[in-house]
């Protein structure tokens, strides 16, 4: 008998950067999961605009001091287009998308139906492809289709039932679109060389846009909110910085593909958490729409699966 009969043998070797490669992704599987809950929860105490505003700037800061710490402040520096690159991409993601679903929760939106419609992303960026010329495979288009088809589930379906105000998940679906526009320009962009200083940039240039905002719409300013808002409102705050940076370290070190599997692995997180944390009811929308749009996003990501893979950047 084999020495090694019985023995556990794994279908690839279990290294160092597999190992860590795993953890990167866990982590962005549950921060960026969990965050929907956590805006649903501090928008309770907090108006929303200036949650959001607020953690932006004190992330954006943090960010830009330990790029400088570890570069030098040099490194902060930009050219002017360089920097209205960064201008643009904060108004459509940090503001227009993460600043309307943080208001859209306010007004109402569950955390669970919240993440399900800004997963539609990625079918927008498809509709995108077609101003360049692309055309999709047909797995591709059936996962727009399929994608327009859970939408409109989510949305009609869920007037009847708690979490799904019409106007406020219009809005989020939308907001989608807006971080399709940014990612798909982002690499047309002329931006800082340091990914890092564009995303610290981003943070503070939306950050203060949010703020003002909420300012001008008249949000209340005081600070009385309970302890655990405060802890938090520190967790969401961190986690724009630390899924960012993991973010950015899985794109040099694992396939694309394999990256963004959390646009549906996040929504199952958010109505898990939403249902055990907040007691957020998990209504035949929120199950049957789920499910449509999160084949849709896999048939959509399945194209890109057989696209050749970018090497990794050294």
């Amino acid at each position: 008998m084999s020495t090694d009969a019985g023995r556990l043998r794994v279908p690839w070797p279990l290294s160092r950067e597999t190992v860590q490669v795993g953890a990167g992704l866990l982590v962005i599987y549950l921060v960026w999961g969990s965050v929907y809950v956590a805006i649903r929860y501090v928008v309770a105490d907090v108006p929303a605009l200036l949650s959001i505003g607020v953690r932006y700037v004190v992330a954006g800061l943090l960010l830009a001091t330990y790029v400088a710490a570890r570069h030098g402040p040099s490194v902060l520096r930009a050219r002017r287009r360089a920097l209205l690159g960064c201008v643009l991409l904060a108004l459509l993601l940090q503001v227009l998308t993460n600043g309307t679903t943080t208001w859209a929760e306010g007004a109402g939106v569950q955390a669970g139906p919240a993440a399900l419609l800004t997963a539609l992303a990625p079918i927008a960026i498809v509709l995108l492809r077609l101003g360049t010329g692309d055309r999709p495979r047909g797995v591709t288009w059936s996962g727009v289709v399929v994608g327009f088809v859970g939408l409109a589930v989510l949305i009609l379906g869920g007037r009847s039932v708690p979490g799904f105000p019409l106007w406020p998940s219009l809005l989020i679906a939308a907001s989608a679109g807006c971080w399709a526009i940014g990612s798909f320009v982002q690499v047309r962009l002329l931006l800082p060389d340091d990914t890092f200083v564009t995303a610290a940039y981003q943070l503070l240039v939306g950050g203060v846009v949010l703020t003002v905002a909420g300012l001008v719409t008249g949000e209340r300013t005081d600070f009385r909110f309970p302890a655990s808002t405060w802890w938090v409102l520190a967790f969401l705050t961190a986690s724009s910085v630390v899924s960012y940076t993991v973010y950015v370290w899985l794109l040099h070190h694992a396939p694309i593909s394999l990256v963004s599997t959390h646009a549906y692995v996040n929504p199952v997180v958010a109505v898990l958490l939403g249902w055990a944390w907040l007691g957020a009811p998990i209504t035949w929308p929120v199950v049957v729409g789920g499910l449509v749009v999160l084949v849709a996003v896999a048939l959509v990501m399945a194209e890109r699966r057989r696209l050749p893979e970018e090497p990794p950047v050294s």
